[in-house]
């Protein structure tokens, strides 16, 4: 099943309290270039892939932020990995699945800033991409 199937417009919920965290230290010290805070959309997409990478799934507390499905991984990439990732799931389940990604990865950059007051996220980056050529 596909994201594309799911009807209506849907939304995804975090802990607030969580996700203000994590955007408040982000934007602390990864602002855009042209000095505007980090978009909300944006932290839930990198949420989503670090929850996505660390394969950690967590439901959101009581307290919950939503955040439109329609904002979110505009390029499809963070869908894509998901639908191959659980190939035989509904589109509903697949909202649940990423709403848990984000959570999770939400909670894995929180215990990054408690432990050492940063989220340490060079440690996503592919390091095995050399420089460009020449060609």
């Amino acid at each position: 099943m596909k994201f594309d199937e799911i009807s209506g417009a849907q939304t995804v919920h975090v802990t607030t309290e969580k996700f203000e965290k994590v955007a408040t230290s982000i934007n602390e010290t990864l602002k855009n270039n042209d000095g505007n805070p980090v978009e909300n959309t944006q932290i839930a997409n990198l949420a989503i892939a670090v929850g996505f990478k660390e394969e950690r799934r967590e439901e959101p507390e009581s307290t919950n932020k939503p955040i439109k499905m329609e904002s979110l991984d505009q390029d499809k990439v963070l869908r894509t990995m998901i639908e191959r990732r659980h190939e035989d799931t509904s589109p509903e389940e697949l909202k649940e699945i990423m709403e848990q990604y984000l959570e999770g990865g939400i909670r894995e950059i929180v215990e990054d800033i408690d432990e050492q007051n940063y989220f340490e996220y060079h440690r996503y980056l592919d390091t095995d991409v050399g420089a460009p050529s020449d060609d």
